[in-house]
Formats: C-alpha cells, sequence, structure tokens
C-alpha cells in the first residue's frame, strides 16, 4: 500500500511516499519555484569557450552553461562544425539545476517526460527502459516506438518507459500526439517572444511524482490544505484516492513520517541482521562502507554473504531516500567465493529498479570496490534539510582550544611587533582565555618582551573557536 503524504502549510510543498509504512522518498521544492529542471527559455548566446562550453542568458537567473564538447547537442552542429554565435537566439531546456559553486545546466535538445514515454526532438532511435527484461514485451514497445517515431514530420526519438508494461497501445499514443503538440506550441512561442524569457514551466517534483507513482486505486495522496486539495482531485481524478487531512496532529507525525525524516539523515544505518553501513559524503563520490556489527552467523562465509545482501538492498533503499547521485563507491564484506560476489551483484541490480531515477551498477573494481552511478535530479537530502555548521565550516571539525590560544599568542607578538599598537584586549571564551594565559600566567611574558599590555573580555559564545583582537595605541 502506498501513500503519497503532502504537506502544505508553510512556503515549500514536503511530499513524502510511503511504502506499507516506510519512508522511501522525501521531495522538499520551494512553492511557486521560479527555477525548474525541464523548463525551456529562449535565450541569447553571451560567449562561447572553444571546445569547452557557450554562456546562455536566459534572463533572470543569469547565464547558464551549454556543453559544446557534447556532440549529442546535434542542434548545434553542421557537418561536426558549430554553427552558434554570440548574440544568436537559442531555445535551450534546463537539464540540472544549480549549486553555491555551479551554474545551472542547459541543452539545446528539447525533451518532454510523460508517465510513458519520453519524446527526444531532434533526436532518431527508439531505447527501451533497462528494467523491462521480457524480451516479447520489449519486442512490443520497440515496434510501438517506431509507430510513435511516425506521427511527426520532424526527427523524433522516443524512451519506453518502465510503466508501458501492459499499458494500452492507444494510452502511450494519446500521450505521444499530447506532447508532440506540446512541443509544437513551444516552438511557436519562442519564435514571437523576445529572448531571453521562460516559454514552457515544467512540472514541480510533486507533480512528477504523482504522474510516475500513480498507477492504481491502492494509491492515496493525503493533502493537508484545502485548495492544493481541490486543485490535486481535479488533476489526479481516476488515478488514485485523494484524500483531504483536516487532523490535529501535524500529518507527518499521525503517519508516522517525520523520525524516518530525521533518522534519514544518520550516515549510519543499521541492518536487521545486526550489520551495518556507514555512508560518507565527498565532493567527487559518495563511499559506502558495510560492516558486520554485532552480527555473527556462526559460518563466516554465510555472515558475510547474509550481510552483504542485506546491506545491498538497504543501499537501493538509501540512495532514493537520501536522494545520492553521482559516482558510488560500495566497499562489501570481501567474499572468498566469486559466486557470492556475483549473487550480490544480481541482488544490487534488482534493488536499484525500483528506483524512479535512473542507476547505473558498473560493477566491481579490481580492489574488491562496487561502483555504481545515479543520476543526478535534484539536491541531496542532507543539502535540503541542513545547513552548514557555522563553527566548523562544513568541514566537520574545529581546531582545539591550544591550537587557537598559540594561534591568538602569535597574532598578538605580531600586533606588538610590527605595528604602532600597545595594548590589546582579547574577547574570546573563558575556557579559550584561561588557556592562553596559562597555568602561570605565562602570557606575561609576550608582555615583557613587547613592552606591551594585554586585556582579557571573556565572553559566553557557541562558536569553540570565536576570538576578536581589539587593538590601542596606548
Amino acid at each position: 500500500m502506498r501513500k503519497i503524504l503532502v504537506d502544505c502549510l508553510s512556503e515549500f510543498f514536503r511530499t513524502a511516499v510511503m511504502e506499507n509504512g516506510e519512508l522511501i522518498e522525501l521531495i522538499i521544492e520551494e512553492k511557486n519555484k521560479a527555477f525548474t529542471v525541464g523548463s525551456i527559455y529562449i535565450g541569447i548566446i553571451k560567449k562561447i569557450l572553444p571546445s569547452q562550453f557557450a554562456f546562455i542568458d536566459i534572463g533572470d537567473f543569469g547565464d547558464t552553461f551549454l556543453h559544446i564538447t557534447d556532440k549529442k547537442e546535434r542542434n548545434i552542429f553542421d557537418n561536426n562544425k558549430l554553427k552558434i554565435k554570440c548574440g544568436q537566439e537559442i531555445i535551450v531546456q534546463v537539464v540540472k539545476e544549480g549549486t553555491e559553486e555551479k551554474r545551472p545546466v542547459v541543452s539545446s535538445m528539447i525533451t518532454f517526460s510523460g508517465k510513458y514515454i519520453v519524446l527526444l526532438f531532434n533526436d532518431k532511435g527508439v531505447s527501451i527502459s533497462k528494467k523491462i527484461d521480457n524480451e516479447e514485451e520489449r519486442d512490443r514497445l520497440l515496434s510501438l516506438g517506431n509507430k510513435i517515431i511516425s506521427l511527426s514530420s520532424e526527427e523524433l526519438g522516443v524512451i519506453m518507459r518502465t510503466n508501458c508494461v501492459k499499458t494500452d497501445e492507444n494510452i502511450i499514443y494519446d500521450e505521444a500526439e499530447e506532447l508532440i503538440e506540446k512541443y509544437k506550441n513551444v516552438v511557436k512561442t519562442g519564435i514571437y517572444t523576445k529572448a531571453p524569457a521562460e516559454i514552457y514551466r515544467a512540472e514541480n517534483e510533486t507533480e512528477k511524482v504523482m504522474r510516475d507513482l500513480l498507477k492504481d486505486d491502492t494509491d492515496e495522496i493525503v493533502i493537508n490544505d484545502i485548495s492544493e486539495y481541490n486543485n490535486f482531485i481535479s488533476n489526479y481524478s481516476g488515478k488514485g484516492k485523494v484524500i483531504f487531512y483536516d487532523g490535529t496532529v501535524p500529518i507527518f507525525d499521525n503517519f508516522f513520517a517525520r523520525k524516518q525524516i530525521e533518522k534519514a539523515l544518520y550516515n549510519k544505518v543499521w541492518l536487521k541482521c545486526g550489520g551495518f553501513i556507514v555512508i560518507d559524503y565527498a565532493e567527487a563520490c559518495t563511499v559506502i562502507d558495510v560492516n558486520t556489527g554485532k552480527y555473527s552467523g556462526g559460518n563466516h562465509r554465510n555472515t558475510v554473504f547474509k550481510t552483504n545482501s542485506e546491506a545491498a538492498k538497504e543501499i537501493a533503499k538509501q540512495l532514493r531516500l537520501k536522494n545520492l547521485s553521482g559516482i558510488i563507491i560500495i566497499d562489501f564484506i570481501d567474499m572468498m567465493c566469486s559466486e557470492d560476489t556475483e549473487k550480490i551483484t544480481e541482488i544490487l541490480k534488482n534493488e536499484v529498479k525500483k528506483d524512479r531515477v535512473g542507476v547505473t551498477v558498473v560493477g566491481m573494481t579490481e580492489l574488491g570496490l562496487m561502483q555504481l552511478t545515479r543520476k543526478k535530479v535534484r539536491q541531496p537530502l542532507s543539502k535540503a534539510l541542513t545547513c552548514r555548521c557555522p563553527a566548523c565550516n562544513g568541514n566537520g571539525f574545529i581546531f582545539n582550544e591550544y591550537f587557537i590560544a598559540d594561534k591568538i599568542k602569535d597574532e598578538i607578538s605580531s600586533i606588538f611587533a610590527s605595528t604602532i599598537y600597545k595594548k590589546v584586549v582579547l574577547e574570546s571564551s573563558k575556557k579559550i582565555i584561561d588557556i592562553f594565559k596559562g597555568k602561570n600566567n605565562e602570557y606575561k611574558l609576550i608582555e615583557e618582551k613587547f613592552g606591551g599590555k594585554i586585556e582579557f573580555n571573556a565572553i559566553l559564545t557557541k562558536n569553540f573557536n570565536y576570538y576578536k583582537l581589539e587593538k590601542y595605541k596606548e
């Protein structure tokens, strides 16, 4: 039984996907968000760096990146030669959100996603979801995809999504015609719109969840805002049961989601067998370590295999829940038998098929580390729910009081030796001041050496490394 909880009582939509009471996905998105992946703009090419990328001005959000090294960007090449130039108008689609460090990424290749198919305009060919492994069904969808291509006079590529399985062809045809008509309207709007400007607003993440996950009458959408409830009724009637929640207990508390959300931020996750996994985040990749922990199954091979198999299933859940993306390295417990390694790999491949986001299991490295990649569609849960620590500035550690005290001594010595100031007032916590003074008031040696005066102002502060030096001439 799947429930989709939508909390609207703040400036964000908070959407929790629950399966049999377990939280499997959480989407947090600003209401009326101005910038959405999938939105389409008529932009202006501001600058081109040969063999790298172009800067595209799309309006209020400034410049974005268009990778011109990617030969898939067929719209900007003519016989493998770049045909765009500065000042030119171009229709682009946002494919990746910007971050604090990086600008948004756009593409000149327009795609439209539906529940059953994805249409790629100015592309060609039929692709079928890797999650569909039935050969008979793949043949049916391949034939259907080729028929869809014939619906448009333009070059068209089609991706048949997992939801296509056992779906009536007429339903898929209807969706294809709707997406083609949507593309025509976008192109027409772009012709008559002054750049830079938005010409198509994509669905937000909550709407995408509804589109992708609602399959039958067992699904429920539970929502706690009457106006949004009425909106959902009109858009998703017949695709699940929409329920208005007006209880006095907060919606996430009522369905036992809040504690699971808080728990999802921990980097250590226990397994049912007594083992655990530890998830460490880095800028370049995510590393996951598997440990036997408290579990001892008697036979070493059985202990390792059971721990690794439970870890593989849990890791697939955590990728989706924490919304981890990019390169992911898993350090499973060493398995001496290649047969066990193959089984664990197969378990992991089957589990990640449940993910709405594309996951590729690359396989084991020579060092015995499992590699996989997951497509980035939005920021990870940790960034959505947490902020940078003001004490450590996100490093995960702070300097100890003795290091800070020594640093202060060096700074004061430098002030007395190199400037006209002969009096310094040190403002900091009592602990740092006491260490700075020393057990026998060793700080006076600095006063004697430089003929200066040091005074103190002890304050209460949560920033353990905080100190401030005020300088005076006399």
